[in-house]
């Protein structure tokens, strides 16, 4: 998957592989404009092109991190199932970059029983818990492509969303 650097060169070197966080401190000036903007994502057209990915579709994760979100929440592979990786995604133009409910959103009020739903102590801010949200929105658009009449307007309501996404530099 092919991306614009947006981090210092070796950023893990010391830390081994760490997922953003908002205000990470390795991600360069450009970087932060970069991914506040998406523009990040845009050599990812040429995967696209070569049938690597599709334009929609759940965002791939990195296969390390992939392996242990496996581990970590139950049914994470499945968000892959019969469906190609894509630039932008249902997860993508309703979360924030991390992956967190932006606070006006009809889920922010939600986010307290998605992310901890046992209310264990010191598991605040848990990089799975953002990504158990993250999988209810993959696992709702594989879901949608199943049946022509609920994919073709989510696809459509994805693909006019992005771009207002990225102009209103949703993406921190």
């Amino acid at each position: 998957m092919l991306k614009f650097r947006s981090m210092k060169p070796d950023a893990e070197r010391l830390t081994g592989m760490v997922v953003a966080t908002a205000g990470d401190p390795r991600i360069t000036r450009v970087g932060k404009f970069l991914r506040r903007t998406r523009l990040d994502e845009l050599p990812q057209f040429l995967n696209v092109l070569m049938g690597d990915m599709s334009i929609v579709g759940p965002r791939p994760e990195r296969p390390e991190l992939a392996e242990q979100l496996a581990m970590a929440i139950p049914y994470f592979e499945e968000r892959m199932r019969d469906v190609k990786p894509g630039i932008t995604g249902l997860a993508q133009i309703n979360l924030s970059y991390t992956g967190k409910p932006f606070p006006d959103s009809h889920l922010a009020k939600y986010e307290q029983d998605l992310t901890n739903p046992f209310k264990m102590e010191g598991t605040e801010d848990a990089l799975a818990d953002h990504m158990r949200i993250k999988l209810l929105y993959d696992l709702a658009y594989s879901a949608a492509t199943e049946e022509l009449r609920t994919f073709l307007p989510l696809e459509l309501s994805i693909l006019v969303k992005t771009p207002l996404v990225m102009l209103r530099a949703l993406g921190t």
